[in-house]
């Protein structure tokens, strides 16, 4: 739906004298594009963060490769054949508006923003419901996610070789002392799911995912939707873009103009 021109406001009683702007706010106004950007401040992230963040890209996985292995395993189970499909190509612009404008209330029920977002002078959907939908599992039934309750002890031992307890005094676990087929999986998942740069460490929220995924399903609408709030919160760097262009395309954004794509890892 776009958005409605915001209303222009009375000036009130002149002076008789003009105030002559200061460069820093000549230079704000003319870079500040009210259709890219929802509000200045939204502007201003981009300015500040989000345009200077890499971006890290999904991945895609041949399930042939790995039919009798975990990461097969896990991908039928919760049938993501195509979450971990060829990722269509992404647009760094897009990307980085999207967080841009991605509202601090998003996952706030009672706010105007709640799970939408303002891209290119319109606002559209973004919700566990959308992302299930873009991958084609809107009736996808899940196990109810409780990592916090795994025992560290419990997943170190389901997905580790040669220890049996979380290192004391440590908040990750070294990469190689992950299970080979655990490795596997773990490398669709720093992409796919919990992506990030850091994949010689694993941190404890990894770690109780890849103990989850052996042997549960995952909701990854809820999962996705919270890891990207949790990306604009913290200003760190920016993932799912294919998700996002992908999202963005199908309720109309163009994206003919568009000329830098995101690299791929892979």
């Amino acid at each position: 739906m776009p958005r409605a021109k915001k209303p222009t406001q009375d000036a009130g009683p002149s002076s008789g004298k003009r105030k002559t702007p200061s460069k820093k706010t000549s230079k704000q106004l003319a870079l500040y594009d009210d259709n890219k950007f929802e509000t200045e401040e939204a502007w201003l992230v981009y300015k500040n963060d989000t345009s200077g963040l890499g971006i890290i890209s999904e991945q895609r996985v041949l399930t042939s490769d790995f039919e009798n292995e975990v990461l097969g395993q896990v991908i039928a189970r919760n049938r993501w054949e195509t979450f971990v499909a060829t990722p269509r190509v992404a647009y760094v612009e897009i990307v980085k508006e999207f967080y841009a404008n991605i509202h601090d209330n998003i996952d706030n029920p009672e706010h105007p923003q709640y799970q939408r977002v303002y891209m290119r002078g319109q606002y559209i959907p973004f919700s566990p419901l959308t992302i299930l939908r873009y991958y084609g599992l809107e009736n996808m039934e899940t196990d109810v996610f409780e990592s916090a309750n795994t025992n560290p002890d419990d997943v170190v031992i389901s997905i580790c070789q040669g220890i049996d307890h979380w290192p004391i005094g440590s908040s990750t676990l070294d990469y190689r002392n992950l299970l080979p087929q655990v490795r596997t999986l773990d490398k669709m998942v720093s992409a796919n799911l919990l992506p990030t740069t850091h994949i010689s460490t694993v941190t404890m929220e990894r770690a109780r995912l890849l103990h989850w995924l052996q042997t549960k399903t995952l909701d990854i609408g809820n999962y996705i939707f919270a890891n990207v709030c949790h990306i604009r919160g913290n200003r760190r760097c920016l993932a799912f873009p294919s998700l996002i262009t992908g999202i963005c395309e199908l309720h109309g954004i163009d994206l003919s103009h568009e000329i830098t794509t995101v690299k791929r890892t892979m």
